[in-house]
């Protein structure tokens, strides 16, 4: 080991220690924080981003505070700016609302528990603070005053959203879930059973083949790796149980959803996806460190989810 890199070992068990008590601080909010990511991005797949984004900020603002804090509050508002800067960036226009009168307000309320379901077409059809002030406020039970701070409005704008927000969640109702428009399905049929194949297979050099030198391993939250060295060095040398592949659709993308043999029987044991560009692997997302989406897709696939796996991954119940 050089002393470059020993001089950067204890920054980094530090950093690990402290990011071990920020998870701890943190789950109870987890599932909550991943559904609003989801409903407001309209997309599991697009959620979980949000979702890893709005954790690693707010891990690295959190030493910058220095008041009181309201761990919910601060991580959805974290979300809630994160998705709006986001789209502001892509010039998705925000919509604005003068402040209305509390006398205002006669309109029939929405069941927020019966439109959860819907949430996913709505995203298509509702400005996108819309979609935020109705879940803070309506699914998720902040005050008016909490989401003015975290949508950046003034109360009554906050209520005013809400109205129109009900609004048009009436007039969309009719809007079946099976209606979501699907996202584009990868076209390399042919690369991807080759791949499926080798994997099912074992076939280790025909996988390391189809990968570019240069290709990027994404096991976000987890580690990221830039080559196959680095990939031959690093998670090609954990291979533990026998693995089960299947190609399957699901949220509107080809996964590669991958099974374990465990004494429990066949467990959800991660899922991977690839991008190719000219017939090479250059890129691969694994969702192994992604509680959850892999619980939620095991809803969808009908499997449960590994809970317990290295490197000192355990998801289960704490009694």
């Amino acid at each position: 080991m050089d002393a470059m890199s020993e001089s950067y070992d204890p920054i980094v068990e530090e950093t690990r220690a402290l990011h071990k008590k920020f998870e701890e601080l943190i789950e109870p909010h987890r599932p909550s924080l991943w559904r609003y990511c989801r409903y407001l991005t309209g997309s599991p797949w697009d959620g979980e981003d949000l979702f890893q984004e709005t954790l690693l900020k707010a891990f690295a603002t959190m030493a910058q505070i220095w008041h009181p804090l309201s761990l919910k509050s601060y991580l959805f508002r974290i979300a809630t700016n994160t998705r709006i800067d986001g789209l502001r960036k892509k010039k998705v226009s925000m919509d604005t609302y003068s402040e209305l009168d509390s006398n205002d307000f006669h309109e029939e309320t929405v069941n927020p528990l019966e439109m959860i379901e819907a949430l996913e077409v709505l995203v298509q059809y509702l400005p996108q603070r819309q979609i935020a002030v109705f879940l803070l406020m309506e699914v998720y039970g902040f005050t008016a005053s909490d989401v003015a701070g975290m949508v950046r409005m003034t109360e009554g704008s906050v209520y005013a959203t809400l109205s129109r927000a009900r609004a048009n969640i009436r007039k969309h109702c009719n809007i079946l879930p099976d209606q979501i428009h699907p996202e584009k399905i990868e076209s390399n049929a042919l690369l991807l059973d080759t791949l499926l194949q080798a994997m099912r297979s074992g076939d280790v050099d025909s996988i390391l083949g189809m990968f570019e030198e240069s290709i990027h391993n994404d096991a976000k939250p987890g580690f990221q790796e830039y080559s196959k060295k680095e990939m031959l060095n690093g998670s090609f040398k954990h291979r533990g149980l026998v693995l089960h592949v299947s190609l399957e659709l699901l949220w509107g993308r080809k996964v590669f959803v991958v099974l374990a043999e465990t004494g429990l029987g066949l467990v959800l044991h991660d899922i991977r996806e690839f991008d190719f560009e000219d017939n090479r692997i250059v890129y691969h997302r694994g969702y192994y460190f992604c509680k959850e989406l892999l619980l939620e897709a095991g809803k969808i696939l009908g499997v449960p989810v590994q809970l317990q796996k290295a490197p000192n991954l355990d998801w289960r119940e704490k009694k």
